[in-house]
């Protein structure tokens, strides 16, 4: 099925925290990230970006907080 073009865009990005056991996968608008240093996420905290690891993405839960404010914006 293809993206609503009405829909504003947005991509996911795991943001470690400051141990290695964790962190969130973080929505951020946009297309896509550009190797930006810091960025706002869809749910409004400031935060460093970096290039993840494999793991990041793997280990890394999605923040149900984005998750939740993208969810409803689709309604």
């Amino acid at each position: 099925m293809p993206a609503d073009p009405a829909l504003p865009r947005h991509f996911w990005l795991p943001i470690p925290a400051g141990d290695q056991n964790s962190g969130k996968r973080h929505a951020f608008r946009g297309r896509r990230w550009e190797g930006e240093r810091s960025g706002t996420t869809v749910c409004a905290e400031e935060v460093p970006m970096a290039r993840p690891s494999e793991m990041d993405w793997i280990t890394l839960p999605t923040c149900l907080n984005c998750y939740e404010i993208l969810r409803k914006e689709q309604d």
